[in-house]
């Protein structure tokens, strides 16, 4: 029984690891600096709202007046020569 080794890939293989280890590296630091900027502006975020007063985040509406308070005025005008007096059909008075 005759047993013989051969070696496959060489170079071409180690450049494809180096590569692909390059690039698992480059994406946990992309992660790594999107979480630190996604932290810092969460900080930011909460220092703001803590500076400014809660009348600028929370605009309170006016207050109801309740419906005995309110005022509602009118004036009845009927002329005399209304024109719910005519039948519009004929136009002649009702």
């Amino acid at each position: 029984m005759l047993i013989t080794y051969r070696r496959t890939g060489g170079v071409f293989s180690l450049i494809m690891i180096a590569v692909a280890l390059v690039a698992v590296a480059f994406a946990v630091v992309v992660g790594a600096t999107l979480l630190a900027v996604g932290v810092a502006l969460g900080v930011v975020i909460l220092l703001v709202r803590a500076v400014l007063p809660s009348s600028w985040r929370r605009s309170t509406p006016a207050a109801a007046t309740p419906w005995p308070l309110e005022t509602i005025e009118g004036t009845i005008v009927k002329p005399e020569d209304s024109s719910d007096e005519h039948d519009l059909l004929t136009g002649g008075r009702t």
